[in-house]
């Protein structure tokens, strides 16, 4: 998923949770996808989740290992 991708699917679901709708469809690249939350709370955690993966996230860690080949 791309930065841009993830971050319409984050605006989409924002979008739902502020009018009260518990099913969001997502469109991208030409598919569609329709998902159905069962409630508020399941889509609170979806955003949170869905926040975390932005590359500014608090929280976030980046781990790199190097090898010096030898």
């Amino acid at each position: 998923m791309t930065l841009e991708q993830l971050q319409l699917r984050i605006d989409k679901l924002e979008a739902a949770i502020a009018t009260g709708a518990r099913r969001v469809t997502f469109r991208s690249g030409g598919t569609e996808e329709t998902v159905e939350y069962h409630s508020l709370a399941d889509m609170r955690v979806a955003l949170s989740y869905l926040k975390s993966l932005l590359p500014d996230a608090p929280g976030r860690r980046t781990v790199a290992a190097f090898r010096n080949g030898a």
